[in-house]
């Protein structure tokens, strides 16, 4: 039986499947999907591999024989192993990349080797195994293999030890362990009834035995215990547990526990609501393709506070009742204790959550649940959609404009792309749902008809949207000499909302307390050393950091360019106005979410819970506070400068500006207190903060898309970005105007290239040391121009070592 197998170790990252031949005995092991241990390369090293696919024959003569296998059951479905060969051709990965997204991180088969000394006769070996032998011997005859290879540092130790193991002077092995596994804990129980318990401690007692005795008493009472609790709780030891084993008194054994990322207990079941008359149309189609079995790609445009969610909830039960599962896609972690709060609240402990937030070990046992089929639905933000559910009735993407749902580490995907795959391998609807859609989707639903789209204009409560009031901060300095972030305004407002006790949200884009750092005698910006971008300053540390590569220096107060004394801190971060809003508002109780905030382990759910049960008046964040919160009290939202993201060099700069703004604003007044929001910007007479005044998105979207068509951007192309990265400046430029020659000599390419772009800078021109050169190229349809990147991607994985090459098809982040 021959088997194809593709490596799936990161120190054997090669894009191609090996032919093996299986044992006889391993044949009824060996599955689609399954992982192997195979031998690899000169020394038959053992790798871990994938089992791929079967071949009748081979073109190879002399094939190796697989090792042993490493699961009992497929890792990888055939429907995910074939998303991984997909992937590979759309995002230009090799499969390992791919495969890397379907399992839980740092899952893999640790393989430790150990030489152990067989026979310590040194005749007819060289001096330097001799040398090999003598270390051996000293060490009790047995060494792990690395590390007798770090002692010995010599190029020829990999063939002498298998010369070493030819004469029988040594013996290889293996020993073979998973980096993470399920959790087993040790528990003891009674083997004899309680009574006979109660009348063996007397006997234990009387032996002067106390432990032992103390241990039946405990169980006696507790039926079973954990190992820890036992001997806790009897000040005890193994030893005395293991004297009550062998009287048979009690028994040992395993038991698999596992690591739950949430209480159910902590939940109010809730149910369903008689749907609105614009949600009802939508609900009835969904389940028309539920029990059709059919593949349609939905979008719907619901206003902030319109119930999309309550949509997904009733859509997700006729699902389940059809014996189907779903997926729930969230576009970041901060949203995901607000959906599953409210999807366990529905449906119980058949839900399962991903997101990069969980230790490794929680994400294991999630996985292992999917797998197991002991879940109905998953929710999660962008990694989810890899989650290895079987039978997918429906998928869905909240927020579906969320640029965070794009990946920009290799493979650069877009979950909506992948979810579109997985739901048309499946047959299931794909929905895509938004208050602010992109431009992209809602014209293929709008004018392409490529989506079914849905319109909800009105919030399930009847309630106005909020009220929105621009604040020019040009007249805040001017007419009233007000030097501070927070307009008057704005503060009064604020004042109003703290004496009514109803709760206020503040969004600014900008973590950290001032962007940058300058000089005012000789005009010189702290940089950073490894990137070209200005240092933040971070006060509670008083460091300048680099938002890039982490690196981070302590605050200056002399110029290192000049010397000069006359150091001055320019814009204004999260920190800066949260010291703000203490100064102006000392009473209020200030809560700040933003990624300094939120980088340990359930932070972003400890805040959003201190908020909403009322221990604080005021939420100060970043982009985590613009969507998908949910908070019935919060009556005001303020946004402290509308157009930071306006004057950005990207054709996406308006769309990204009103959805921020639209879903913030959107926070207010979705309890019975109508909301109002308040937003200070510098150019209050800019047609995308005037359209987000008005919550006018179809205006928005016809204005945008004008000036994409005029300027032919996507949606009436593709961007392919071409990146080269290196160390060397010269080098770095060479490759990639040789890219640049190799696109516009293509004849294969040119009817569809609509612009090809010169090399140019990278608008971040150094990153961590590495300078950035691209090209940007337009085209018509990135799938016609696959061919021709592969081969430039192939072109230089062979000949370039000193580079890095990134090629990026549509790119969320142009810099």
């Amino acid at each position: 039986m021959i088997v194809q197998v593709a490596l799936i170790s990161p120190k054997h990252v090669i894009d191609r499947s090996f032919d093996y031949i299986v044992p006889k005995e391993l044949e009824d092991a060996v599955k689609v999907g399954i992982r192997v241990l195979v031998p690899f390369g000169l020394y038959n090293n053992s790798v871990e591999g994938l089992f791929v696919g079967i071949s009748q024959s081979s073109q190879f003569t002399r094939l190796k024989r697989i090792k042993s296998v490493v699961d009992t059951k497929p890792v990888c479905s055939k429907e995910l192993l074939s998303l991984c060969v997909w992937m590979q051709n759309r995002y230009l990965c090799p499969f390992y990349s791919a495969f890397k997204l379907i399992v839980p991180p740092k899952m893999k088969t640790v393989i430790r080797r150990w030489v152990s000394l067989q026979n310590a006769d040194t005749a007819g070996i060289s001096e330097f195994q001799k040398k090999i032998v003598d270390i051996l011997t000293q060490n009790d005859g047995i060494m792990e293999y690395d590390h007798l290879g770090e002692l010995v540092s010599s190029p020829a130790y990999h063939r002498s030890l298998n010369s070493l193991a030819d004469k029988k002077v040594i013996s290889i092995s293996e020993k073979i362990s998973d980096s993470i596994r399920e959790l087993t804990i040790r528990i003891v129980k009674l083997k004899i009834s309680s009574d006979e318990a109660y009348a063996a401690a007397d006997e234990l007692f009387k032996k002067h035995a106390h432990v032992q005795g103390n241990m039946l008493l405990a169980l006696a009472d507790s039926e079973k215990l954990t190992t820890s609790e036992i001997i806790a709780l009897s000040d005890g030891n193994y030893s005395s547990l293991a004297a009550l084993t062998e009287k048979g008194f009690v028994e040992i054994y395993s038991e698999k526990k596992v690591r739950e990322v949430y209480d159910e207990s902590d939940y109010i079941v809730t149910n369903e609501y008689e749907p609105t008359d614009e949600q009802k149309p939508i609900i009835d189609y969904i389940d028309n393709l539920l029990d059709e079995n059919k593949h349609e790609k939905i979008l719907i445009r619901g206003v902030t506070g319109s119930g999309k969610t309550e949509i997904f909830l009733q859509t997700i039960r006729k699902c389940i009742e059809d014996g189907k599962r779903a997926i729930m896609l969230v576009p970041e972690i901060s949203l995901t204790p607000q959906m599953v709060e409210r999807f366990v609240s529905r449906f119980g402990k058949r839900v399962a959550v991903i997101h990069s937030g969980l230790s490794y070990g929680e994400r294991f046992d999630q996985w292992n649940k999917i797998k197991n089929n002991e879940v109905d639905v998953v929710v999660g933000a962008r990694s989810a959609i890899f989650a290895p559910l079987e039978n997918i009735g429906m998928i869905i993407l909240d927020e579906e404009h969320e640029n965070s749902y794009k990946s920009e580490i290799n493979p650069r995907y877009h979950a909506r792309e992948v979810a579109e795959y997985r739901a048309s391998a499946n047959g299931a609807p794909l929905i895509l749902a938004s208050a602010t859609p992109s431009v992209d989707s809602f014209y293929h639903a709008k004018t392409l008809g490529d989506y079914k789209l849905f319109e909800m204009n009105n919030r399930y409560n009847d309630n106005s949207l909020p009220s929105v009031e621009i604040v020019d901060m040009r007249s805040e300095i001017f007419n009233y000499h007000n030097m501070s972030p927070i307009s008057n305004r704005l503060e009064f407002e604020i004042r109003k909302n703290l004496e009514k006790n109803e709760k206020t949200i503040l969004f600014l884009n900008r973590r950290g307390y001032n962007t940058f750092v300058s000089c005012r005698q000789c005009g010189y910006v702290m940089e950073c050393k490894n990137c070209s971008i200005p240092l933040t300053y971070h006060m509670n540390s008083d460091s300048l950091v680099c938002h890039y590569c982490g690196y981070s220096i302590r605050n200056v107060s002399v110029c290192p360019e000049c010397g000069s004394k006359h150091i001055k801190f320019f814009g204004t971060g999260t920190q800066k106005i949260e010291d703000e809003l203490k100064r102006l508002f000392p009473e209020a109780k200030i809560l700040r979410m933003d990624r300094d905030t939120t980088s340990t382990k359930g932070s972003h759910e400890a805040i959003l819970n201190k908020f909403k049960n009322g221990e604080a008046d005021i939420l100060l964040g970043t982009q985590m506070v613009t969507k998908g919160l949910d908070f019935s009290d919060v009556t005001l939202v303020g946004v402290l400068a509308a157009d930071s993201s306006l004057g950005v060099d990207d054709f996406r700069a308006n769309e990204r500006t009103f959805s921020l703004l639209t879903q913030v604003c959107g926070r207010a007044g979705r309890g019975d207190i109508p909301g109002r929001a308040v937003v200070q910007t510098y150019q209050p007479k800019n047609s995308t903060i005037e359209f987000a005044k008005t919550h006018d998105y179809i205006g928005f979207y016809e204005n945008e898309i004008k000036f994409r068509k005029r300027l032919n951007y996507p949606p009436f192309c593709d961007i392919i970005s071409i990146l080269v990265q290196g160390k060397t400046e010269d080098i770095v430029k060479s490759e990639i105007s040789s890219v640049f020659e190799f696109v516009k000599n293509s004849d294969d390419n040119h009817n569809n290239i609509i612009k090809l772009a010169h090399p140019m800078p990278a608008p971040i021109q150094r990153i961590k040391g590495d300078y950035r050169y691209r090209i940007l190229i337009k085209v018509r349809d990135a799938d016609l121009s696959l061919d021709i990147l592969h081969e430039i991607n192939n072109t230089h994985i062979q000949k370039n070592k000193n580079t890095t090459m990134i090629i990026d098809i549509n790119p969320i982040n142009m810099s």
